[in-house]
């Protein structure tokens, strides 16, 4: 059937292709197999993507830096993840004082386990930026090989690379401080391709690697399996389908509950009380029900991500179609974030609908039609990109809070530097993520007075652990939004030792 793919042996998914350096013997074999592979990607037709990624990761990696060195990211959720790999690298059980949680009873985003060892060697928040910026660029690299294979057309790939990286649910997202979402668009990328070219091995690796980022991740991997099941192997599509369930059960009902005193936070974001209720208003209150998706932005939403594409993969559905559990977990969520496509709640769908819109192009009976497609396509992706990105060309920008090199960051800097490494510090929230390599670290005015903390059920009241607190780095003059009346309450334990440039930084001289 056209536009299906290779049907695999039976032998496929459960060994490396023959060709494969897996399935060779000698050092000498080894060598021939790099050679080769390396004399293919130098040649000057790969030129292109590769000036496309490396323009993608050179200039979001120097946005997310300037917005960093400018302090302009916010404690949520940057510090959240800087401080729990931070704890991890250093041995520590990672319970992050940014949030008040442990870091993977909030999620369980273990793949975080297997990013330490990298960000031990670049210990910064600075590292995870680009580690996120690579991520993501790096999924163009499975997009493009399968534009090559399925397409057969260098010039059709390169330009779907481009609509990938247009993508303005990708550049937002990028500069949505740091999330493990990131790796989830290279993880779903790689696992689409290794479906499509019937690699079992790999694809088994990126399953695995892919319910490892959150624990909503069985919408993306469940579909996968379905298709495995439906276009591939049976047996394989089974077991992808059951592993993803039931590792999603285990973390909802065993890792979460353990690690966090009680179940997920997140499940009150599905409305009408949760699943029961969502179902049961489905049937006694069906208009209710469905004018709910007409309201804050949801159609809207829905059209922005199909737009960035042209709409094209509706030619041929069944591998966009994979994205259609997430795209629906954020349009139902009352979180207004996770419908809009400027969050990181979108970046894994946008590789899904890439790739389905090039399995679309295939399916084109003739090369006009898959040309007028393409063109489409590019076309649509561009104009989002003006509209909605964060590329050079496009009508938004990326804006710290202040001039990198101005008087103010410096100031900052020179009284960061007189606090201990290890002193317990509450800090105004664009100063955490620069403090946070330290085991206590709070968002002002917590632990005074704690408001977005914990389980969400002590706002207002002080924490044990403020009479520990040693130093407070707050703006100045204090007023009654950034926590004045807090202030009050405790300012005879604390002196002011140094000011500069409307910046305070307080040392506690009693109990």
């Amino acid at each position: 059937m056209e536009g299906v793919g290779h049907a695999p042996s039976a032998t496929a998914w459960a060994t490396p292709d023959a060709n494969d350096v897996t399935s060779t013997n000698g050092s000498e074999k080894f060598r021939e197999w790099c050679n080769r592979k390396w004399r293919a990607t130098l040649q000057p037709k790969h030129f292109p993507v590769a000036l496309l990624i490396a323009s993608y990761v050179g200039w979001f990696s120097y946005l997310s830096w300037k917005l960093y060195y400018g302090y302009g990211y916010p404690a949520f959720d940057l510090a959240i993840f800087d401080q729990g790999m931070w704890l991890l690298t250093h041995f520590h059980i990672p319970f992050v004082t940014v949030m008040g949680r442990n870091l993977f009873g909030d999620h369980t985003s273990f793949i975080l386990l297997l990013v330490a060892p990298v960000y031990r060697l670049f210990p910064e928040p600075q590292g995870l930026l680009t580690l996120q910026t690579l991520a993501i660029a790096g999924a163009a690299i499975p997009i493009y090989r399968l534009g090559q294979k399925l397409i057969h057309n260098t010039a059709i790939a390169t330009i779907m690379v481009a609509v990938f990286l247009l993508n303005p649910a990708l550049e937002q997202g990028n500069m949505q401080q740091f999330h493990p979402e990131a790796f989830q668009v290279l993880i779903i990328s790689v696992a689409i391709y290794a479906a499509v070219e019937s690699k079992g091995v790999l694809l088994g690796v990126m399953v695995v690697f892919s319910l490892l980022v959150k624990e909503d991740a069985a919408l993306l991997i469940v579909p996968i399996g379905l298709w495995v099941l439906w276009r591939r192997d049976k047996k394989w599509g089974l077991w992808i389908v059951a592993g993803a369930v039931a590792w999603t059960a285990f973390a909802l009902e065993v890792v979460i509950p353990n690690l966090l005193g009680r179940s997920s936070l997140y499940g009150g974001d599905i409305p009408y009380g949760g699943v029961s209720g969502f179902v049961r208003a489905l049937f006694t209150t069906p208009r209710t029900f469905f004018s709910y998706f007409v309201h804050d932005g949801r159609p809207f939403y829905v059209w922005q991500l199909g737009f960035t594409t042209g709409w094209g993969f509706l030619f041929s559905p069944e591998i966009a179609v994979i994205a259609l559990l997430a795209v629906f977990e954020n349009v139902v969520s009352t979180l207004p974030y996770m419908h809009q496509l400027m969050y990181q709640f979108s970046m894994p769908i946008v590789p899904i609908l890439v790739v389905g819109t090039i399995w679309a192009i295939r399916r084109q009976p003739t090369l006009w039609r898959r040309d007028i497609l393409t063109g489409i396509t590019l076309t649509c992706a561009l104009s989002s990109c003006v509209l909605w990105g964060l590329a050079p060309f496009s009508h938004h920008t990326a804006v710290s809070q202040w001039p990198p090199n101005g008087t103010t960051v410096r100031a900052i800097n020179a009284l960061e530097q007189k606090i201990p490494p290890n002193a317990v510090v509450s800090a105004y929230y664009l100063f955490v993520a620069h403090l946070d390599h330290r085991a206590q670290i709070y968002l002002w005015p917590t632990p005074f007075e704690t408001g977005n903390y914990g389980l969400f059920n002590n706002n207002g009241t002080t924490l044990p652990v403020a009479k520990d607190v040693q130093y407070l780095l707050l703006l100045l003059p204090i007023n009654v939004d950034e926590g004045l009346t807090t202030y009050n309450a405790i300012a005879k334990h604390f002196t002011l030792v140094s000011s500069r440039d409307g910046i305070g930084l307080f040392k506690r001289i009693s109990k």
